[in-house]
């Protein structure tokens, strides 16, 4: 009598079948939006310079930003589509109307935040090698992203810069011509506060995440001027 073996093997969660790597090699950059059929353009003004989007491989996990942050884990993968939970959601507080009727359209009405959902999604490459990604949700909507940013404006640099990337047990945050104290706040990847900290720019202290379980963070700086940014960070 012959006994079967059969192994599944489970990647942090995530069923994974063969996929196309190179969605994970690039950052993609948000061109449009197709909503029943209109094309929907991300702004670029004070509170939006591009609109990124990021998926991990390991452990699988998608983020995306424009103003306010949503990120979730992937719980099924294959070379043609992924299936997410609903996501966990950071807010930027970001007011511009323009800001918030388009993080309505992205976040809301595409990605459908706060349900599960499937999205399809094709890579396409162009006669100049530029890579093209394709999102479909369960509606037919689309999510066109390109492997390069749409502008690149010198003259709104990011403010705060973190390092190292990913860590072990310290942070440091570096600045451009910002003193005084920074309110730092550490987001898990369900969006849920874990401390808060109060730094000095100028001791250069450094901001201690030993206490963090591995795994994916989002950091929500503030300076005292009000410049705000919300970066990602993986602690190993």
């Amino acid at each position: 009598m012959k006994t079967l073996l059969y192994i599944i093997i489970f990647n942090i969660g995530a069923i994974s079948f063969a996929q196309d790597p190179q969605l994970f090699e690039n950052d993609w950059y948000l061109q449009k939006i197709i909503l029943d059929g209109q094309d929907i353009f991300p702004p670029n003004n004070s509170e939006i310079e591009n609109v990124v989007l990021e998926i991990l491989e390991n452990p699988y996990y998608i983020s995306t930003w424009a103003c306010s942050v949503i990120g979730t884990d992937i719980i099924l993968i294959s070379n043609e589509y992924f299936e997410v939970n609903d996501f966990a959601i950071i807010s930027n507080g970001c007011t511009l109307p323009e800001t918030v009727l388009f993080e309505n359209y992205y976040f809301n009405d595409f990605y459908d935040w706060q349900n599960p959902n499937t999205f399809n999604y094709v890579i396409e490459i162009g006669t100049n090698n530029e890579k093209q990604l394709i999102l479909t949700n369960d509606l037919g909507n689309q999510a066109i992203y390109g492997d390069a940013p749409l502008s690149i404006n010198t003259a709104e640099e990011k403010i705060f810069a973190i390092h190292p990337n990913p860590a072990n047990d310290k942070l440091f945050i570096s600045t451009t011509d910002i003193t005084g104290n920074l309110i730092i706040k550490i987001f898990n990847i369900a969006g849920k506060l874990l401390d808060k900290q109060t730094l000095e720019t100028a001791s250069q202290t450094p901001l201690a995440i030993s206490q963090l379980k591995s795994g994916i963070y989002f950091l929500n700086i503030e300076d005292e001027n009000g410049n705000t940014t919300i970066q990602k960070f993986i602690k190993q």
